[in-house]
């Protein structure tokens, strides 16, 4: 997948270049001397039909990107919400059972901070590691001050338990991506499409040939831009995590 081969970062320059290279080239081909009369409207037909497949395409995968960003920030704020409950809640036990718990709620929103960031596939596993070892330690404690009758103690678990799943419905998001072929083909077909929008431009020696580049450019920011959104901790668009930053603030010593 492109996050993990390369930031998204670095792929609008290359990109930009890739696109412009391809009008280019086929405004170079489209000025060669030949006969234009039946050529002009057989490209025209061509030019307008990859670039109506681009554009179906390219409005599934950036409505695909943007859903699964928008549900990396969802889950977030989820977490945030169940870190900050599971505390308010460890607040009304007793004594003797808050500083432990409230300490591992600390150290656990830590980690969760620094979830994936910086990116690191190493990094990774061992945000993984500690945040299932720290959920293991506060469901030790949740044993210790389980109670038939406390009503503190069922609202605690259940907030740790939602705390939990959440947990790892976050680390299941963070492996869905728009797919390979999808991406791939996306930019396929948008070179395809510029190198025939180009061709068309100098076959007719038309002086359209600022705007294809124009155009070109323009494709390339948006194709690369599905593939930042695609990254949540690389790249120019990252989702958010002032919510889980709060969190850590609002829970006391």
């Amino acid at each position: 997948m492109f996050d993990q081969l390369v930031n998204a970062t670095f792929l609008y320059p290359i990109v930009i270049i890739l696109f412009v290279g391809a009008a280019e080239v086929g405004a170079l081909l489209g000025r060669k001397p030949r006969e234009t009369s039946e050529k002009s409207e057989y490209m025209t037909t061509l030019t307008a039909s990859s670039l109506g497949l681009l554009a179906l395409l390219l409005a599934f995968s950036l409505s695909h990107a943007l859903s699964r960003y928008e549900a990396r920030r969802a889950l977030i704020l989820d977490e945030a919400n169940a870190i900050e409950s599971t505390a308010n809640f460890a607040s009304m036990l007793p004594k003797q059972a808050q500083a432990e718990i409230l300490s591992l709620l600390r150290e656990y929103v830590a980690v969760r901070i620094g979830f994936r960031r910086p990116y690191d596939p190493a990094k990774l596993d061992r945000d993984v590691a500690k945040s299932r070892e720290l959920l293991t330690k506060l469901w030790q404690q949740a044993v210790a001050v389980s109670e038939p009758q406390s009503l503190p103690a069922n609202r605690f678990i259940n907030s740790l338990d939602e705390m939990t799943k959440i947990q790892e419905r976050r680390l299941i998001s963070a492996g869905y991506y728009v797919p390979n072929a999808i991406l791939l083909m996306l930019i396929g077909l948008a070179i395809v499409a510029i190198g025939f929008t180009g061709y068309q431009s100098g076959l007719t020696q038309s002086r359209l040939h600022a705007p294809t580049l124009i155009m070109a450019v323009t494709l390339a920011v948006v194709i690369v831009l599905v593939i930042d959104l695609d990254q949540p901790v690389r790249g120019f668009i990252r989702v958010p995590i002032k919510a889980l930053i709060d969190v850590a603030k609002n829970i006391q010593p």
